[in-house]
C-alpha cells in the first residue's frame, strides 16, 4: 500500500510564502512612510521655531543698533522707547495686544518683526559719582509674530543694553 502525502504535492507553498513576504513588506512600507511623515512635521516645526527665534533676535539687535547710533535716548522722541515711569510688566509684553505702533517699531527687513526698548534706570553696580559719566540700563525686546498666520508661532527675546548718558 502506497502512502499519500497529507497535503498533496505542495506545489502551491511557494505562492503562499511569497504572498506572506509581500504582505510583510507592504506593512513595513506603511510603517516607514508614517515615520517619515512625522519626521517631516518635526523638521517643519523646528524650522518655524528657528525662523521666529532668529527673527525676534534680529529685531532686538536692530533696536540695539539704533540705540547705539542715537545721540540721546529720549523717550519723548523715540516712540519705541518706554520711560522708566511707565515700565510695563513682563506679562504685558508677552501679550499680542501690547505690540502696537504706539509701543513698538516694525523692523526694517521683516514686517512680522517688531522691537521696543524699556528704560531701567541707572545700571546696577555703577558709580553715582557726579563727576563721572552715568551708565544707564535698558531692556530691549524683539518679537516675531505673523498675525495673518498665528499657527506659525511667536517668539519674544529680551536683550540687556547699557549706554552712557549725562
Amino acid at each position: 500500500m502506497k502512502k499519500q502525502p497529507r497535503f498533496g504535492d505542495e506545489k502551491g507553498s511557494v505562492l503562499i510564502v511569497a504572498l506572506s513576504i509581500l504582505v510583510l513588506l507592504t506593512l513595513l512600507g506603511f510603517f516607514v512612510a508614517g515615520i517619515a511623515e512625522v519626521e517631516i512635521q518635526v523638521s517643519g516645526n523646528e524650522r518655524r521655531y528657528k525662523e521666529n527665534l532668529y527673527g525676534a533676535e534680529a529685531g532686538g539687535l536692530e533696536c540695539a543698533q539704533r540705540m547705539q547710533e542715537a545721540a540721546t535716548l529720549d523717550p519723548g522722541t523715540l516712540a519705541w522707547l518706554t520711560p522708566l515711569a511707565s515700565k510695563p510688566a513682563v506679562s504685558q509684553i508677552r501679550t499680542n495686544a501690547f505690540w502696537t505702533d504706539a509701543n513698538s517699531q516694525v523692523a526694517a527687513l521683516d514686517p512680522h518683526t517688531r522691537f521696543m526698548a524699556v528704560e531701567e534706570g541707572v545700571a546696577y553696580e555703577t558709580s553715582l559719582d557726579m563727576t563721572k559719566t552715568t551708565l544707564y540700563s535698558y531692556a530691549i525686546y524683539g518679537r516675531r509674530y505673523n498675525t495673518a498666520a498665528p499657527q506659525r508661532g511667536r517668539s519674544i527675546v529680551q536683550i540687556g543694553f547699557r549706554k552712557a548718558g549725562s
